[in-house]
């Protein structure tokens, strides 16, 4: 008797083939924790916060763009990287990963602040933060 295949997941993401200018965009968001707080970034010239993160290049894997993005945002190496879900939004589908990183974010790129952020106080956020942290 000949195994089955199992069927392919369908509950993460594999690939993309980059944004061609069209929305949604696909997007790899970080989720990094310490000491119950959340790490938030905020792009220059903007008044709120954001989960780090951006967009997935051309041909390159979602968790791949993930480690490069929380490099280039925070300086800091991800440790471990794992896929929790995807968040669908007006603008961009954010590719949710959790990371652990190690070392003190020092920002650089377009990011200009970062704080880790409590999630029960009033730190200005794009709305869409607040709603992918309902579903963490």
């Amino acid at each position: 008797m000949q195994e089955e295949s199992p069927e392919p997941r369908t509950d993460r993401p594999t690939s993309y083939p980059g944004w061609d200018g069209t929305l949604p965009r696909h997007r790899a968001t970080l989720i990094m924790w310490r000491g119950g707080r959340l790490l938030l970034v905020r792009d220059r010239g903007r008044d709120a916060y954001v989960l780090p993160g951006g967009g997935i290049e051309r041909d390159e894997l979602p968790i791949i763009a993930a480690a490069r993005e929380l490099h280039e945002e925070t300086s800091l190496e991800a440790m471990s990287i794992r896929y929790l879900f995807t968040h669908e939004g007006k603008y961009n589908d954010h590719h949710l990963y959790e990371v652990e990183a190690e070392g003190e974010v020092v920002v650089r790129g377009d990011v200009d602040g970062f704080t880790w952020w409590d999630t029960r106080d009033d730190t200005p956020v794009f709305p869409h933060v607040r709603g992918i942290v309902a579903r963490l």
